[in-house]
């Protein structure tokens, strides 16, 4: 059947939602120079969406069209994705919001991309749709914002660059996550600390899910890689680092069982690589005011009442971070973020010498490389642009992206998107040269 648009924004008057349909009208015409991309936004309130309409620019080739579309109702949203032959899903949380939206597009054969950051909902969509999202020949690509293109994409461009220019079998990837700021500081949303709340209060069930999904265990290339789970200071990276507590380590873990478990991906990852994920703080202080916060945000978000007085008090137990107002103009402008990407791997010599993959494991890797990733303001910035990105590929590139539930790396592995990202400002880079 015929779509009448090309791409439709789901969730387009909320926060990051906005900012979304922005960098749509701001690069459609550079990636459609042919004809205009048909856009359609959609939410539950007509009278928002004419509100946002209205406060377009005005002369733009694009004039996106309104459709009313509720997850309560299973026929809007049924309807709103046999129009649109892709969807751009910024309704959240997604654990109350999402799930609506991605059976619709798997029912209606619409391609989906979304900027959660949720593991109990993106592993459950894996689990519940992956077979009939393929059986019916859709692409469901989650977390692709901040949470996890520059991780999961991340991993997947290192990997390449030991494999391709080196010869070289991956072992190991170490990540290290910074955030830079100016002197007007760091801001987020409401929106993303409430999925935040909820995501932390739900840890059980999360547990509980893999447990039910009984994924494969990911097999160890070579030497094993030693994790710190404290908090230390790290010389290579010049700070203070805690482990990764948002949503990339599970993307890299769901990418890696995905591709052991499906024989269709096998063609589109290399062999699995051991994980750590880290953030750093820059000093003592602020690693102490972390360790507090993030220990009173986890006692708190354990229960529901809890829960419900973190949510009233944002400010409070953010330190000013988060608020629904969100960042200002300048702090968006200011900030911006780096992924350090510290690898191992075998070359082919000392692979030749031992052929036996047990022998590997007792000895130390004998090539590394570091890469990185980097670009604007993480949450409300570079995810727009990734988010969007990640559509313009499915729209250009469909033939090269593979059919069921799916993380970007596994989604966009023999794509242009990491050129369309760094054409952007994303930029994907190679800091040290292997040595061996």
């Amino acid at each position: 059947m015929e779509k009448t648009f090309d791409l439709t924004i789901f969730g387009a008057t909320g926060f990051t939602g906005k900012f979304i349909l922005t960098e749509v009208l701001k690069t459609a015409d550079r990636a459609f120079p042919n004809a205009p991309l048909r856009v359609a936004i959609a939410g539950r309130s007509r009278e928002r969406l004419e509100a946002l309409v209205a406060s377009l620019p005005t002369g733009s080739k694009i004039q996106p069209t309104i459709l009313i579309a509720d997850v309560k109702d299973e026929a809007s949203m049924r309807a709103m994705c046999r129009a649109s032959k892709t969807l751009i899903a910024a309704a959240g949380p997604f654990r109350f919001l999402g799930e609506a939206a991605v059976a619709a597009c798997v029912e209606e054969k619409c391609h989906y991309v979304d900027i959660t950051g949720e593991p109990e909902f993106f592993e459950g969509m894996a689990l519940k749709y992956h077979d009939k999202a393929k059986e019916n020949q859709v692409a469901i690509v989650h977390v692709c914002g901040f949470d996890s293109i520059p991780a999961d994409m991340g991993v997947l461009f290192t990997k390449q660059q030991l494999e391709k220019n080196h010869s070289a079998l991956p072992s190991s990837i170490e990540m290290f996550f910074k955030i830079h700021t100016g002197n007007a500081g760091f801001a987020g949303h409401y929106a993303t600390y409430e999925s935040a709340v909820h995501g932390f209060g739900s840890a059980g069930l999360l547990r509980q899910l893999r447990r039910t999904a009984n994924r494969p265990q990911i097999p160890k290339i070579g030497y094993g890689l030693a994790v710190n789970p404290k908090p230390h200071w790290v010389h290579k990276v010049a700070a203070y680092t805690v482990p990764f507590f948002f949503a990339d380590p599970s993307v890299i873990r769901l990418s890696q069982q995905l591709v052991i478990q499906d024989k269709d991906l096998n063609s589109v990852q290399s062999p699995p690589v051991q994980f750590s994920a880290y953030i750093c703080i820059p000093s003592f202080k602020a690693l102490a005011m972390t360790i507090f916060a993030s220990t009173v945000f986890g006692l708190f978000a354990k229960y529901e009442s809890g829960r419900k007085f973190l949510l009233k008090h944002p400010r409070l137990f953010t330190m000013g971070i988060f608020s629904h107002e969100g960042p200002t103009d300048q702090q968006l402008a200011e900030t911006s973020f780096s992924e350090t990407f510290f690898a191992e791997g075998y070359s082919k010599a000392l692979q030749e010498q031992h052929p036996n993959e047990g022998e590997l494991r007792k000895i130390k890797p004998d090539v590394s490389i570091v890469t990185s990733v980097s670009g604007p303001e993480p949450g409300y910035v570079a995810t727009p642009k990734m988010v969007v990105q990640a559509c313009f590929t499915l729209l250009l590139e469909k033939d090269k992206v593979p059919n069921g539930v799916l993380t970007p790396s596994l989604a966009f592995a023999q794509t242009d998107l990491i050129k369309r990202l760094e054409e952007q400002g994303i930029v994907f880079s190679t800091v040290q040269q292997a040595t061996k």
